[in-house]
């Protein structure tokens, strides 16, 4: 009868000990799931090493809304030309505020931001008073899926960034299928170009206007000078007898006016010899897009180029 009082107390008191240990890992979790929420972490940016809140709230950014916006992160103030981007949800960019270009710091102040994001220096001075700002220029990185990574590092959201990626795959996949069914020649090259008023420029693959859809997206590669642009700044101004240079096998065409009509400098240039003999507009292959849906290059963005890429596409091989 002793023994069994004995074991009893023993079971009693391994019990005790198991739920003690289970109630202290519980609430180590909790612990640690509190300080990833509520902490920070170090940012290597452009203006030094940054301490940046590891679950930000109250984002204010210029010119990166919509890389901050396809990581599942709150936006509440933004610029112009950011809310000008028809990929994102009209419900969205209604409750991000304008704060202007530069941005305001009395606006940015009272939007009570924990985190802003810039791609102009001359920003970070008056913007750093208010809330830990970073500072990523343009070209920071040249790769789609690598800006999606730094922004995941930057606003600890690795998880997602890494879903995105597998979705811009899985996706691009997609429209390279159905560019096999048509028999396109994925071996052509192909070039970026855009008219400014009365100049022209030739763009390389991470300046927006469907570059990283093209390239990283459907593995299509830039003809060759077009390719050390893009190795280089990025972008070049060309003169109308300097173009055939840069003629691609199918060449992508935006334009720029103020008000959004063809410009008079468009019209010209279409009239003009020079483009009349080069090979992509003898055999109907530059493909002009709308300068407001392809000058954007977020992820967002990017994802609704896809299918609007490889349709123009299609429909030059019929």
């Amino acid at each position: 009868m002793k023994n069994q009082k004995i074991k009893g107390l023993v079971f009693i008191l391994g019990v005790l000990i198991v739920l003690t240990g289970c109630g202290s890992n519980t609430s180590d979790t909790e612990k640690a799931q509190e300080k990833e929420a509520t902490g920070t972490h170090l940012f290597k940016a452009a203006n030094g090493e940054i301490e940046v809140p590891n679950n930000p709230k109250r984002v204010v950014v210029r010119t990166y809304m919509g890389h901050v916006l396809a990581l599942d992160v709150p936006v509440v103030g933004a610029t112009e030309w950011d809310l000008a981007s028809p990929f994102i949800d009209k419900k969205v960019l209604d409750k991000i505020k304008d704060v202007g270009v530069p941005m305001n710091a009395e606006e940015v102040l009272a939007l009570e931001p924990d985190l802003i994001i810039t791609d102009t220096e001359d920003e970070v001075a008056s913007l750093e008073k208010i809330a830990p700002t970073v500072l990523l220029p343009y070209d920071t990185v040249r790769n789609i899926n690598e800006s999606v990574d730094l922004f995941g590092e930057l606003l600890n959201r690795k998880t997602e960034a890494e879903a995105w990626k597998k979705s811009f795959k899985e996706n691009a996949d997609k429209e390279r299928a159905r560019l096999a069914e048509v028999n396109f020649p994925m071996d052509a090259t192909v070039g970026l170009y855009e008219l400014q008023d009365s100049k022209l420029f030739v763009f390389g693959s991470n300046f927006g206007r469907g570059g990283q859809v093209l390239t990283t997206g459907l593995g299509l590669k830039q003809q060759d000078n077009i390719q050390k642009v893009s190795d280089g700044d990025g972008w070049k101004e060309l003169s109308l007898e300097a173009l055939p240079d840069y003629a691609a096998d199918f060449m992508f065409f935006t334009s720029y006016t103020a008000n959004g009509t063809e410009s008079a400098e468009l019209t010209a240039l279409k009239a003009n010899p020079i483009w009349k003999t080069i090979p992509a507009v003898e055999k109907n292959q530059v493909i002009e897009l709308p300068f407001e849906k392809m000058y954007y290059y977020d992820p967002i963005a990017i994802q609704a180029q896809l299918k609007l890429i490889t349709d123009k596409l299609i429909e030059t091989q019929k």
